[in-house]
Order: C-alpha cells, then sequence, then structure tokens
C-alpha cells in the first residue's frame, strides 16, 4: 500500500479530464451547429469547405450581377420602346405628306415641325438614357472591334465583328497553255477555318477558251471543291466564289498550275496573279461589286463607281475607289454617316502575299457583367449598344416638306425602324441570357451548399448521443475519481 502516489485517484482523473474535453467539444457542436469548428476538428475538410464558402458566395453575388445587368438591359430597351413609337409616328407623317392632297407651304410645312420635335426628342433619349450614371444609348456602350485580317477578296475576318458575306475570287484573264495533262494547285480555308491544299488534274490546251474551260469543269467535278464553291468563269477569267457566307465561307488563298510552258497571260503588269502563267503563279482575291461587310451591327454592301443597282435591302452603299486605299476611305466615311465613329478601318497592303487585308478596331468601351465566381472569360458577358442618335440611325436628315422628300423619308424611316429592332433583339436575347443564368447560378449554388453542409454542418442526433454517453463518463469518472481518492486511508488500518 502507498500513500505518496494515488495512481488510481491519477488514472480517475485523467479520464475525467478527457471525458470532459469531449463534452465540451460536444457541447460547443451542438451549440454552433457546425462540426468544425476550429481546423483541429478537421484540417482537410475545414480547407475544403472554406473554399467551397468562397465559390458559394461568388455565386450569390454574380447572381446580384446578373440582376443587375437585366436592370440595365431593361433601361435601355424601355427608352427604345418610345423611340419606335416615334420612328412609327414619322412614317404616319410622312406617308401622310406624301400624298398630293397637302399644300406644300402649310401643310406639309406643320407636318415637318412635327418631325423635327420627334427627331429633337430621338437625340435627347440617346443622350440622357442612363443606369447608375452610364449613359447607354449615346455610343459609348458600343462594341468592341478588333478584326484583323479581312481580305480585301472578301474573305471571312477572323471575328463575327467583321464578316464578309462571301468569299469570291476571281483571276485574270485565262491564255492558252500546253496540251496534255496538267494540274492546279488549289490552296483554300474551309468553313471550319482548316487550311488545305489540294491538286486537281485537267486537260491543258493551247486555245484559251478550252483551257479556262477545261480547267473550270477540272474544278466542278472535284468533289472537295465543289462541295465548297461554286466554280465559274467570266469574259475569260475563272471565278470560285464560296457557297457559304459569312462566319462559315470558304476562302481560296492560292490557284497554280503546274504548266511551265505556259507563257504570261493577260495584263503583264499582273502577271503574278495569272492562273496559267506558269509554275507557282497563284492569283489573288479583289473587292468587287455586291460583296459586303458586317461592321458594328451595319451591313455594308460595295458598288461600282457610278452603278444604279440598288443595295439590298437593310444594307448600306460603299462606292468601290479606283484603288483599295480609296475604297478603304470610302468605307470609312460610310461608318462615320452611319454613327459609327469609334471605328478606324485601315488597309494594310503588304498582308496576305500581296493580297491585303482590312484591320478594322474600335475603341468602344462597351459594358463587361461579371456572371460567374471566376475570372474566365466564359463568366464574362459584353453588352454593347450602338449610339441610337437621329444622325445614327440615318433620320437627321429627312424632309417631309416636299412631297418628294417624303416619299425619300419613308425608306430611312424604315432602315431605322429595322435598327432600333435588331438592338432591341439583341438586348432581348441579353436578357434572356441573363435569366437562364440566373437560373443556372441558382442551382450550382444550392448544390455547392449542400455539399458544403455535408462537410461542415454537425449530425445534431448523432452528436446528442455522444454528448448523451460523454455527459454519463463524466458521472462515473468524478465518481470513480471520489472512490479512489478514499484508498490511501485504508493505511490508517495497520495504526489502531
Amino acid at each position: 500500500m502507498r500513500i505518496q502516489h494515488n495512481i488510481a485517484a491519477q488514472n480517475s482523473y485523467r479520464q475525467l479530464s478527457g471525458n470532459n474535453s469531449a463534452l465540451g467539444k460536444n457541447l460547443e457542436k451542438l451549440s454552433s451547429g457546425y462540426r468544425i469548428n476550429r481546423a483541429g476538428d478537421d484540417a482537410a475538410g475545414l480547407a475544403i469547405s472554406e473554399k467551397m464558402r468562397a465559390q458559394i458566395t461568388g455565386l450569390q453575388k454574380a447572381q446580384d450581377n446578373a440582376n443587375d445587368g437585366i436592370s440595365l438591359v431593361q433601361t435601355a430597351e424601355g427608352a427604345l420602346t418610345e423611340v419606335h413609337s416615334m420612328l412609327n409616328r414619322m412614317t404616319e407623317l410622312a406617308t401622310q405628306s406624301a400624298n398630293g392632297t397637302f399644300d406644300e407651304t402649310t401643310d406639309r410645312a406643320n407636318l415637318q415641325k412635327e418631325v423635327d420635335s420627334l427627331l429633337s426628342e430621338v437625340d435627347r433619349i440617346a443622350e440622357s438614357t442612363n443606369f447608375n450614371g452610364i449613359k447607354l444609348l449615346d455610343g459609348t456602350m458600343g462594341d468592341k472591334i478588333s478584326a484583323k485580317g479581312a481580305i480585301i477578296g472578301g474573305a471571312t475576318a477572323a471575328t463575327a465583328d467583321l464578316a464578309a458575306t462571301a468569299s469570291k475570287f476571281k483571276s485574270d484573264a485565262i491564255g492558252a497553255g500546253t496540251a496534255g495533262d496538267q494540274k492546279l494547285t488549289v490552296t483554300y480555308t474551309d468553313s471550319d477555318g482548316t487550311s488545305k491544299n489540294l491538286k486537281v488534274d485537267y486537260t491543258g490546251s493551247t486555245t484559251d477558251s478550252e483551257n479556262l474551260n477545261a480547267m473550270k469543269e477540272a474544278l466542278s467535278k472535284d468533289e472537295a471543291v465543289s462541295k465548297l464553291f461554286n466554280v465559274s468563269t467570266d469574259t475569260g477569267k475563272l471565278v470560285l466564289e464560296s457557297k457559304a457566307t459569312g462566319a462559315k465561307a470558304a476562302t481560296v488563298t492560292g490557284l497554280a498550275t503546274d504548266d511551265t510552258e505556259a507563257t504570261a497571260l493577260g495584263d503583264a503588269d499582273n502577271a503574278t496573279s495569272v492562273v496559267g502563267a506558269g509554275a507557282g503563279k497563284a492569283f489573288t482575291g479583289v473587292l468587287e461589286a455586291d460583296d459586303s461587310i458586317s461592321i458594328g451591327g451595319k451591313t455594308f454592301s460595295f458598288r461600282a463607281s457610278g452603278s444604279t443597282t440598288p443595295v439590298p435591302e437593310g444594307t448600306i452603299g460603299v462606292t468601290l475607289g479606283a484603288d483599295d486605299a480609296e475604297t478603304t476611305a470610302n468605307l470609312q466615311q460610310a461608318l462615320k454617316d452611319n454613327g459609327i465613329d469609334n471605328v478606324a478601318v485601315a488597309y494594310d497592303s503588304t498582308a496576305n502575299s500581296g493580297a491585303g487585308q482590312l484591320d478594322v478596331t474600335s475603341n468602344g468601351k462597351g459594358l463587361t457583367l461579371q456572371i460567374g465566381d471566376t475570372a474566365e472569360s466564359f463568366n464574362k458577358l459584353t453588352v454593347g449598344v450602338g449610339s441610337m442618335s437621329a444622325s445614327s440611325l440615318g433620320i437627321a436628315d429627312i424632309d417631309i416638306s416636299t412631297q418628294d422628300g417624303a416619299a425619300n423619308a419613308l425608306d430611312k424611316i424604315k432602315n431605322a425602324i429595322n435598327s432600333v429592332s435588331s438592338t432591341r433583339g439583341d438586348l432581348g436575347a441579353i436578357q434572356n441570357r441573363l435569366e437562364h443564368t440566373i437560373n443556372n447560378l441558382g442551382v450550382t449554388e444550392e448544390n455547392m451548399t449542400s455539399a458544403e453542409s455535408r462537410i461542415r454542418d454537425v449530425d445534431m442526433a448523432k452528436e446528442m448521443m455522444a454528448y448523451t454517453k460523454n455527459n454519463i463518463l463524466v458521472q462515473a469518472s468524478q465518481s470513480m475519481l471520489a472512490q479512489a481518492n478514499q484508498l490511501p486511508q485504508g493505511v490508517l488500518q495497520l495504526l489502531q
């Protein structure tokens, strides 16, 4: 028997301390509702949980951002609703003024006064409409544009901001070649943007027309070429035009023959662009009438100088200049005349092996919405609205004070209505997209919260069971410690 060390009491005390600690943790978890209250509870679980919490917070704020974006879009679209109403009223006034029963001095002059007032209100709405101080319709929120490599020959640009409606290439005049089996090498980019090189067999001829037709027939019969291009001839020249348009248009980047015996054909100054002029002699495209491009949501159609052919409905005519630089200048002026002031067009004559290209850039600010919990581009949405002023809509100069002027104004107003409708359609599409975005963010947030809860939250029933057990153990430990403290007193019996 020992009195210096009471091992039984020490053991009971250690067990009591452990049970008290466990009971304290049970009480902490039951009172907080969390299984993990400190890193020591579950280090790995805490790290995962905190990362999930950050994602959930980001998803919640992204929903708020998307809702703010919907409010902005609704503000812009609501203003354009009234612009539409005024344009419809202008149509009514122009139609009325175009009738021959009105007097120009008094009646049409009064009609013009209302048109002028409506135009002023269109400009005021364009200038004043804002959301949280951000102007929406004055053009400062225009789409960003950055397109490189728009070949003057009608090739499709790399982005949707600038896209040719068709790729059309025409050679110089095809002359006589060498009789017998020959090969044409066609280099082209398909609708997916993949560059390909194809060799086509044809039977050469010493006669100009026969040589041209032989090339045409060979290309037309080749499955790969005929699938992408319409092959034809035009006054002794070979023409390949993409069947697809816009971003899916295929483009020819080179066409050459291995007919090394052929003499230079066509204009000697263009010998390097003549099909059949010798090995490696390729042709390049040229910008032609009926080619068109889309910039800033508007389509510009090119027409030869002096042409009386009307441009397609809904497009804006641009006159082809004496050279590429003049054509580019004409396009730049057309952009400015139609309210696209923030777009710069430049022509690079050294690009694409001499074919040249249009470089289109814009300093439009746009407005980027953060609609996700990360900084990746797919979690951002850029909203762009062009200028909706009267000049940008092409109606600033309408004059219905004469019968002829009223008739001419009808087409301009109709184009303006189409432009506003297109913008409203874009805004509506963005709003619908944002609503779907909010729904998706909500579902993702719910699932992430559920996952975080499984890691972080405590199972109350299970913890209550553990608490009950530890509470009993604490009481038992206390009782046993009291009994152990009485054991050394047994030594006193030896002194009696």
